[in-house]
């Protein structure tokens, strides 16, 4: 468990970093963030760890690829990571595509995929034990940049949306406590 001002650091530096790499790189490949701490450990205080695992395109092509990878993929990779460390937060940074849904819109018996993309948009959701947050960036792609590595890549500006309000829900949310029990 961290504290208050630990989750607030954490939160900020990653929040900083996966907007970093998507100005710089003009993208940002989908993954999956684990925080944690070392199980074995030298020293007395808890080593920590950011865990990154990158999720392939196949398991982003359509709804059910997405699920089979939340389903099937995520518990036993989450299996593997609990055997040398102790995780204490889960984050999922991805593009994506908005729809927004007037206020008579009814999720339980209309089809979402009839709602008209809005934006694109960057989301960065991040949940521990007693958390679970979202936050939106509007993507507004400029022309090209070449990137540090020499590549082609899109210019990006980034501008912050309103923060999601809780409690957020989708596939990719939900995992600290599913992963956890």
């Amino acid at each position: 468990m961290i504290t208050k001002e630990e989750y607030k650091e954490v939160k900020d530096l990653y929040i900083e970093n996966v907007k970093q790499i998507m100005l710089e790189q003009g993208g940002l490949f989908p993954h999956l963030t684990v925080f944690a701490n070392h199980k074995k450990d030298k020293e007395d205080q808890p080593k920590t760890a950011i865990i990154h695992v990158p999720v392939s395109e196949e398991y982003m092509e359509d709804d059910d690829a997405k699920d089979e990878f939340v389903s099937d993929m995520m518990p036993l990779v989450y299996k593997v990571i609990k055997e040398d460390f102790v995780p204490y937060g889960i984050a999922w940074a991805s593009e994506a595509w908005m729809r927004v849904a007037d206020k008579d819109f009814d999720i339980k018996t209309s089809n979402y995929k009839d709602l008209p993309i809005k934006k694109e948009v960057l989301l960065i959701s991040i949940e521990m034990e007693d958390v679970c947050e979202a936050y939106l960036y509007e993507i507004k792609r400029d022309g090209k940049q070449v990137t540090s590595d020499g590549n082609l890549a899109d210019k990006l500006e980034l501008n912050e949306l309103e923060k999601m309000p809780a409690p957020i829900s989708g596939r990719f949310t939900g995992l600290y406590k599913k992963l956890n029990k």
